[in-house]
């Protein structure tokens, strides 16, 4: 994976043994994230399986356990999940086996029972108790869309979103929405989702699509208030419902769904961009996905919800021009000040399997976004085409207070405990099998403040921070070229250079007045510092114990560089070699080699290993060695390490040259 970013992302990895096509974090972020996918009804002999992945470690990815569905029905198309006190109820879309569907019946909404595993104060809490097992175990199956009437039954549950979940003390009830895909009559479907098993009687409504539904969700204005917003290709629609969960009647605002956008054409072009995905940014904006005609790139907009009419869109970003068409969009949100305040959080996915990082915060004030700036581009994440990209959901983390008095006079305790370190998790899976969950860590906005909002990047540090940063760096090259025209060649007509020499006569004359007087100095210190600069690097030896190289090295020659005919970054052809010091202190040396192919050709590279392939005890040694001589911590994550090579030969040599001391 290739990064263009000075962020501190961590980044983990794994491959499960069928492709991906569904996830969904755990709602509360208790660090669980379910996958599912398959090879659907078929002799391929890839099962359709359900995954549980401990994602809780920002370098490592862990399969808890995981649900063999068979090759008898189709594959895991969608997945959403709900809390439980040790556990997870998994919503997910399987269809029935295509014998199943001819006959009339495809029982395309599973429900699934998910155990975690205790962790590891819970397994001490536990211990001479009943040993609890992770499990999965399938509770329900339900038809809630008509039965297909078209001759070949390929009708599926293409869609699968829930409410968010809320912290509230009373409980977050919620509710789900499903739609049909390649079906001859699309549906939509909007059921009461407190239920781990919905009957039709927890249908709060059904909607005829006039096509395809591209993508939905659903956003919790109140309690028990729910708005509802979907797009087909050229249009978004939006309908308010505010459900009993009691006895399950609904008031529906507007009766019917209301259109409330429509895709305009382009400069009078017959063929229009088309919406790709969806998601609520608050209760009245909308941010959209859209993908221009013939694969010509793709925008971000973000559109405004009236409490009547149509919809305006107030503001639009074009995606870099190398994302020919956008695959993927989800949007995280942080928690709001008390003033409302606020910052986004999103994540697109291209069709070059790409992923690029914006914020965008909210200004009650005004009621308008900031524009986009740029966190973080990922390149080359996956082998294959990426399946689904989700962020972790955001709750505001519970702050330090003190002691209180109750309704009727009794104290109260406080929480004595600071929030813990908080992070963001982006997760996206492939069909080449494989998961990625990138980890960013967040912070407060006012540190110094015990109620500060979260962000990902200080709103100060956005475009216009930008600006202001690129006009200072400009003033001080400006401040730089003048004081070394200054002391080396002057303003005069023969030596003046760049900006200067378009300068009048009489202009450089005076510039040059006072630096003509100090140039003789300024030369012979020149001098001097390059004469004092060869003796002291001559006088390095190259693989001098490492007291602050290591890091400094990594940055200069381990980075990607540009290949010179595009814009892509290819690796570093240097190698940079960690070993044992020759004088036998028990201290490292760092080695650093033009070409990594001749080093690793040698007598000595033949027996140097990368990080991924050191054993574990390896590992261990080299991590105490590299802590110990402080150039490594454990919280930055071992994928610093990624393209240094390990070696243990000098060591090993010196050893046998001391056994052969002693023995004479």
């Amino acid at each position: 994976m290739v990064r263009q970013s000075m962020s501190n992302v961590s980044y983990a990895k794994t491959n499960l043994s069928y492709p991906i096509y569904a996830a969904d974090f755990d709602p509360y972020n208790r660090g669980y994230l379910v996958v599912g996918g398959g090879g659907g009804e078929s002799r391929s002999g890839v099962k359709n399986t359900i995954s549980v992945l401990d994602v809780s470690d920002r370098t490592q990815i862990t399969e808890v356990v995981s649900k063999d569905l068979g090759n008898d029905e189709d594959s895991v198309q969608s997945l959403a999940n709900l809390a439980t006190r040790d556990g997870l109820i998994t919503f997910a879309g399987i269809n029935s086996s295509e014998a199943q569907q001819k006959a009339g019946k495809n029982e395309h909404l599973r429900s699934f029972d998910i155990k975690y595993p205790p962790r590891k104060k819970q397994k001490v809490e536990q211990d001479g108790h009943e040993n609890v097992e992770s499990e999965i175990k399938l509770i329900g199956q339900r038809s809630l869309f008509q039965p297909s009437t078209a001759p070949k039954p390929e009708q599926y549950q293409r869609l699968l979103r829930l409410s968010p979940a809320q912290r509230r003390d009373t409980g977050s009830k919620r509710i789900g929405a499903v739609s049909t895909g390649l079906a001859r009559q699309n549906e939509l479907i909007v059921f009461n989702a407190t239920n781990a098993t919905p009957d039709e009687v927890d249908i709060i409504t059904t909607i005829d699509l006039p096509s395809e539904a591209a993508d939905l969700d659903i956003a919790e204005p109140a309690p028990s208030e729910f708005s509802l917003a979907y797009c087909t290709d050229y249009e978004i629609y939006e309908q308010t419902y505010k459900y009993d969960f009691d006895s399950k009647k609904v008031e529906k605002t507007p009766k019917g769904p209301r259109r409330i956008y429509e895709m305009p054409a382009v400069d009078g072009n017959a063929t229009r961009p088309k919406f790709r995905a969806l998601r609520f940014l608050n209760d009245t904006n909308i941010m959209a996905l859209v993908n221009r005609p013939n694969k010509t790139g793709a925008d971000l907009c973000i559109i405004h919800l009236y409490p009547t009419g149509p919809a305006a869109l107030i503001f639009e970003k074009q995606l870099p021009g190398r994302i020919k068409a956008a695959t993927g969009l989800d949007v995280c949100a942080l928690d709001a000040d008390k003033n409302g305040n606020q910052q986004f959080v999103v994540a697109v996915a291209g069709q070059d399997i790409s992923i690029e990082i914006y914020t965008t915060n909210f200004l009650p004030q005004s009621q308008t976004f900031t524009p986009f700036a740029k966190y973080l581009t990922m390149k080359n994440v996956h082998e294959h085409q990426i399946t689904k990209l989700l962020w972790s959901p955001f709750h505001s983390p519970v702050r330090a207070t003190s002691g209180a008095t109750g309704p009727n006079g009794e104290p109260v305790p406080g929480n004595k405990n600071h929030p813990t370190p908080q992070y963001l998790r982006l997760a996206s899976t492939s069909f080449a099998n494989s998961v990625v969950v990138d980890t960013a860590p967040l912070r407060p906005l006012n540190p110094t403040d015990p109620d500060s909002r979260y962000v990902l990047v200080d709103p100060s540090e956005g475009p216009w921070g930008l600006v202001s940063i690129l006009s200072i760096g400009a003033l001080i090259v400006m401040v730089v070229a003048f004081l070394i025209q200054s002391f080396t060649g002057g303003f005069n007509e023969a030596n003046a250079i760049g900006p200067f020499k378009y300068l009048p006569a009489n202009v450089r004359n005076f510039l040059d007045q006072p630096a003509s007087a100090a140039r003789p100095f300024g030369r012979k210190a020149q001098h001097q510092v390059a004469e004092i600069a060869d003796i002291v690097e001559s006088n390095i030896p190259l693989d001098a114990p490492l007291k602050g190289r290591l890091r400094k090295l990594i940055d200069r020659h381990l980075r990607p560089v540009s290949s010179g005919d595009s814009d892509d970054l290819v690796p570093s052809k240097k190698a940079l070699v960690v070993k044992d010091a020759p004088d036998g202190s028990g201290s490292i040396a760092v080695d650093m080699h033009t070409s990594k192919e001749q080093y690793l050709s040698s007598e000595e590279g033949k027996q140097a290993k990368h990080w991924h392939e050191l054993s574990p005890e390896q590992q261990g040694k080299w991590r105490e060695r590299l802590i110990k001589a402080g150039e490594w911590a454990e919280g930055e994550g071992e994928k610093v390490l990624i393209g240094v090579l390990f070696s243990e030969y000098a060591g090993a040599v010196g050893q046998v040259a001391r056994e052969a001391i002693r023995e004479l």
